[in-house]
């Protein structure tokens, strides 16, 4: 089993990508991660509203995360993504629970949500097991 508070300590001081958008692991169980980020102008569109790309990062972030919970080494490899209604506010909150894990592939679903707890967007993430290739591949 995965020690999961240092699995949040790791990638929450970690210096890249999520640090760059503000992104904290705030919860973590087995195959679930819960991921919250601030909104802010320049995370907005030209529309004053949260960037698509910046609300799918966040959710891709939770997936991978979730994957990595449940010991194995995860990248993503295909999404479907749903925007319901606009990211605004003062953050976001990201919830991705793994509903199937295989040898090499896995599929997690993500939901996020705004300050107030309404749904603004979900998305299905498939994610590839590094750890479950086949030798020489």
């Amino acid at each position: 089993m995965m020690d999961l508070e240092q699995l949040k300590e790791r990638v929450n001081a970690d210096e890249g990508y999520m640090r760059f958008l503000g992104i904290e692991v705030t919860d973590l169980a087995e195959g679930y991660c819960q991921c919250r980020a601030p909104l802010g102008p320049e995370k907005n569109n030209p529309h004053g509203i949260a960037h698509g790309g910046f609300l799918f990062s966040v959710c891709d972030t939770a997936a991978g995360i979730a994957g990595t919970t449940l010991g194995r080494t995860v990248v993503g490899r295909s999404a479907d993504f749903h925007f319901l209604r606009p990211g605004t506010g003062a953050f976001v909150t990201a919830e991705g629970r793994v509903v199937e894990a295989g040898r090499t592939t896995g599929l997690c679903q993500v939901e996020l949500f705004d300050e107030k707890g309404a749904l603004i967007s979900v998305g299905s993430y498939e994610l590839y097991f590094l750890d479950g290739r086949p030798q020489g591949t």
